[in-house]
């Protein structure tokens, strides 16, 4: 294949500035086979956990714990493998965890007590939490600069995706009778294996190569799959930039000797305002809708979740034209907009209190892009899979939480109550963005890195 070299005048081009190649869009397309599975996996528990709490005789204790687990598993996976891709490549673990998937999804179709379910939850959280650093860093390392935007918000796609799809999945086997929850959760099989089968034959980062001092590895990635000749004195220049640690383990306090500190700070917690009402919106949104008087929740849960869809498409057009902060802070006040008509206004329309719930959906989706591209462009290359470990971790401990106390909260303060302390969040979250959200969107991998 030849391709035609751009950037640097007479000579390779970079990484950061090469052409964009069918390579690149496979990349970008396999990429998404987490976060579809992650979306899925996570969307089709709000259409079943009706129908499972009646089968397995749940009370409000064991219905918090078994929506939150997938999300306490995700902490766990991010915060320990996010530096072990740091530390042994992004590889290997690319492949491993879409297998747990498989395993783990299909076990469910057989729990017969909520503990099972529970600890199930658990495992697919640890394989959704490690594939997100997997994922972005794999992505931000080997696709150009002016395809890195749209191509990191395009696993946020892919996450609203697969959760839209199980939506409608999930509906349409309810009409399995009392075992359809059964097939609900497994149906989760499917979308695991075929993007594992998409991901054979995925290279090594030659980003990361070149940052283990694998220079002629990273040389025959490059040639091999992009078919141009790239700059890879730039590469050893870049990761000169970089102190190595000694261990995986280590680069948790390595991220912060090297004064990271406001970069984990401000993704951690602008993902958590983001996420938190959010998950919890979702995982019961049923039952929220039916607190508003809506009737056929279920399919007023699909037609919202196909609208949030667009909104993450949305944000994905934008994210290299606004940039990023402006999307970030114009639609975090879209979002509390949102939340305070349904905390505070007089709802008696079903079609106004939808109407509110999908643009809440709408414009967190279309911010929520932001939550691989920050942290994937703020930490240099042999911490990138640590920091956004770090952030994933600390972003599902705030959803988790929100998840486990919501039904908790409602019965004490009401839906309203419960959305009132969800616009609390995000005007937190709104704030942090305003003080501490870069610009990043024209600078390189090692610029980016270097400003924060």
């Amino acid at each position: 294949m030849s391709v035609t070299s751009s950037a640097t005048t007479g000579g390779a081009s970079s990484l950061d500035d090469g052409p964009i190649t069918s390579f690149h869009r496979r990349i970008m397309l396999v990429a998404m086979g987490g976060p579809f599975c992650d979306g899925y996996l996570l969307g089709v528990m709000g259409v079943a956990l009706g129908l499972i709490t009646p089968a397995l005789a749940l009370d409000t204790l064991w219905t918090g714990l078994i929506a939150a687990s997938v999300l306490v598993g995700v902490f766990l996976g991010g915060a320990v493998f996010g530096p072990i891709t740091d530390r042994v490549g992004r590889h290997l673990m690319y492949v491993l965890n879409l297998a747990a998937f498989v395993v783990f999804s299909a076990l469910q179709f057989f729990v017969t007590e909520a503990w099972q379910l529970m600890v199930l939850r658990l495992l697919i959280g640890i394989a959704i939490g490690a594939d997100y650093p997997i994922a972005s860093a794999l992505t931000t390392e080997l696709v150009p600069r002016r395809m890195r935007g749209p191509a990191l918000s395009g696993l946020v796609l892919a996450w609203w995706v697969g959760y839209g799809v199980s939506y409608w999945a999930g509906w349409a086997l309810t009409g399995l009778g009392d075992d359809s929850w059964r097939w609900m959760l497994a149906s989760g099989v499917v979308p695991a294996l075929i993007f594992l089968v998409f991901r054979a034959g995925i290279p090594e980062s030659p980003r990361w190569l070149a940052s283990r001092g694998r220079i002629e590895e990273a040389r025959a990635v490059v040639r091999k799959h992009l078919g141009q000749d790239v700059d890879t004195d730039e590469l050893v220049s870049e990761t000169r930039q970089e102190q190595r640690s000694g261990s995986g383990l280590g680069n948790l306090v390595e991220i912060f000797k090297r004064g990271y500190t406001v970069p984990v700070v401000f993704c951690s917690v602008f993902w958590i305002c983001q996420v938190a009402p959010a998950f919890a919106v979702r995982s019961f949104q049923p039952q929220m809708l039916s607190a508003f008087g809506v009737e056929s929740t279920y399919g007023a849960s699909a037609l919202i979740t196909t609208i949030a869809v667009a909104g993450i498409a949305l944000g994905l057009v934008v994210v290299n034209r606004i940039g990023r902060r402006s999307l970030l802070i114009s639609t975090f006040i879209c979002i509390n907009v949102s939340l305070i008509a349904l905390a505070v206004l007089p709802l008696h329309w079903a079609f106004l209190v939808v109407a509110l719930f999908a643009a809440f959906q709408f414009f967190e989706a279309a911010g929520s892009g932001l939550q691989f591209v920050y942290p994937s462009e703020l930490f240099p290359t042999d911490l990138r899979a640590t920091g956004v470990g770090i952030a994933t971790a600390m972003s599902r401990v705030g959803s988790a939480t929100s998840t486990f106390l919501l039904p908790i909260a409602a019965e004490d303060l009401g839906v309203r109550g419960t959305l009132g302390v969800a616009v609390v969040i995000t005007l937190a979250g709104l704030v942090v963005s305003y003080f501490l959200a870069p610009e990043t969107k024209d600078l390189g991998l090692a610029e980016a890195s270097s400003r924060s």
